[in-house]
């Protein structure tokens, strides 16, 4: 087995500690914090994964963060999770544990975000994802590549301004 995998059946997690003092909008309109992807597949097809964590500086009232967790066409892209989450609490100089689960739950997929050690949200989205291993690659702090269907943005785009620490990926639910 490959040390990366997507699968909603085991699941996923992604941990890291965080310190980031602003958002900078004349940078990007988003920041990626992780993104993995399968290198030989097109999205419409069975082999396909995406796992992204990103983050948007735009003040909608909404949380910044944005998850993807896709298999195939299964699953879901660029979901908000974060509940009474703005800005300018991620946004705070200070240091703070985040962790996303992804696990297949009845036909959806469940995913959790936890903020220094407490479930913070939970969302309940898409399809069940499939077992994806094989060819992956993965980045931390910008994208790995252009999403599906786009020319733009490309590799190295999104690029995350911050401080990470501690970062992990799981394959499984923790």
């Amino acid at each position: 087995e490959s040390n990366l995998k997507i699968g909603g059946l085991d699941g996923n997690t992604v941990e890291f500690w965080l310190k980031k003092s602003e958002f900078l909008p004349s940078l990007t309109k988003r920041e990626v914090l992780f993104d993995l992807y399968t290198t030989s597949s097109l999205s419409s097809s069975a082999d396909y994964a995406r796992l992204t964590i990103e983050m948007t500086g735009t003040a909608d009232g909404s949380s910044p963060f944005l998850v993807t967790f896709m298999s195939g066409t299964a699953g879901f892209a660029e979901e908000s999770i974060g509940s009474s989450f703005t800005t300018a609490s991620l946004a705070d100089d200070e240091w703070h544990h985040y962790a996303f689960t992804f696990k297949n739950s009845g036909a959806n997929v469940q995913t959790k975000l936890y903020v220094d050690g407490t479930c913070n949200h939970t969302i309940t989205a898409g399809t069940t994802v499939d077992y994806v291993s094989g060819n992956l690659v993965a980045t931390i702090g910008s994208l790995a590549v252009a999403p599906s269907g786009t020319q733009t943005p490309e590799r190295g785009w999104g690029k995350f301004s911050g401080s990470l620490d501690e970062f992990r990926f799981w394959k499984t639910a923790r």
